[in-house]
C-alpha cells in the first residue's frame, strides 16, 4: 500500500477508504498524508460511493491498493486535466502483472480487465448494489481512453494469482446466495466456457502461452466455484438463523422456569 500512495503523490489530495481494516493500513494512509474515510462498508459499491463522496476535487483518479501509477501517467493524467478536457470520463489501460510477468492479453470474466473508466469528474459515476466488480453508472461523454496503463499486481506468482480466483469467488458468492433464483449448474459451466473462448481467442489469450491458457482456465472456472461457494453460504445463513432461534427458545424457557 505504501508504494501505491507513494506514486498517487501528484494527486491534489488522496481519500484512503479504510473498510473493517485490522491492519496498519489507516497509520500508512495517515503517514502518507491522506484523508482516511474508516467504516463498514459489506458493499464494494458502497465503498466506492464513500471514496467518491469525500473527495472534495473536480476530478477522481480511482485506483485500488494493489495498483500503481507510473510517472508517465501522471504527467499525461495531469496534461489531460489541464489542457485537453475533451470528455467527462476517461479510460486507462491496465497492465496485470503476475510477479514480474506483465500478461497484456487474455482478460475476461471477473480475474482482471484490460481497461476501466477510472478518471472521471465527481458526482457522474454511481455504483450498483454489488460486492465485487460493482457495475458503475456514468453520466456524460467519453473522452476516450489514455495511453499510459495502470499497473495492477494480480499475485507475486500464479499461486498469488490462484489465491485472487478463491478471494474473489468467496465474496461473489455473497452476491449470488443474495438472489432469490439460484443459477443452475449448467448455467455455470456454459458461462465458463463462454469466459475461456472470450479470453484465450477473442481478447488473444492464445498470445500468452501457458501464462495466457492459465488466466483462461482460472477465469473459466470462476463462475462454477462461485456457485458452489454460494451454497455453502446459504447453508451456513440458515445454521446461523437456526442457532439464533434456538438460543432464544433457551432463553425463553429459561425465564419462564426462572420465574416459577
Amino acid at each position: 500500500m505504501s508504494d501505491c500512495l507513494r506514486k498517487l503523490s501528484f494527486c491534489d489530495e488522496v481519500v484512503v477508504v479504510a473498510d473493517r481494516c485490522t491492519d496498519r493500513s489507516q497509520e500508512i494512509a495517515r503517514r502518507n498524508g491522506c484523508v482516511v474515510i474508516d467504516g463498514i462498508f459489506p458493499l464494494e459499491s458502497q465503498r466506492k460511493a464513500a471514496g467518491a463522496a469525500a473527495c472534495t476535487g473536480d476530478w477522481i483518479l480511482e485506483i485500488e491498493p494493489d495498483e500503481l501509477v507510473d510517472a508517465h501517467l501522471a504527467w499525461e493524467i495531469r496534461a489531460v486535466l489541464q489542457m485537453r478536457q475533451d470528455g467527462d470520463h476517461y479510460d486507462l489501460p491496465i497492465d496485470n502483472y503476475v510477479g514480474e510477468t506483465l500478461v497484456r492479453d487474455g482478460w475476461a470474466g471477473q480475474l482482471s480487465a484490460r481497461r476501466e473508466i477510472r478518471l472521471y469528474k465527481r458526482g457522474l459515476k454511481s455504483w450498483q448494489a454489488r460486492r465485487l466488480n460493482a457495475p458503475s453508472i456514468l453520466a456524460g461523454r467519453s473522452g476516450g481512453a489514455l495511453k499510459g496503463a495502470v499497473r495492477r499486481i494480480l499475485g507475486r506468482d500464479t499461486g498469488g494469482l490462484v489465491e485472487r480466483l478463491n478471494r474473489l469467488a468467496a465474496i461473489a458468492a455473497e452476491d449470488i446466495a443474495d438472489r432469490k433464483r439460484q443459477p443452475w449448474a449448467i448455467q455455470s459451466l456454459a458461462a465458463g466456457a463462454g469466459v475461456f473462448l472470450m479470453g484465450f481467442v477473442l481478447r488473444g489469450g492464445w498470445r500468452e502461452g501457458r501464462m495466457g491458457l492459465l488466466v483462461a482456465t482460472l477465469s473459466a472456472t470462476f463462475p462454477l466455484l462461485a456457485q458452489v461457494r454460494a451454497r455453502d453460504v446459504i447453508e451456513a445463513r440458515k445454521a446461523a438463523v437456526a442457532a439464533e432461534a434456538a438460543t432464544r427458545v433457551s432463553r425463553l424457557r429459561d425465564l419462564r422456569y426462572g420465574t416459577r
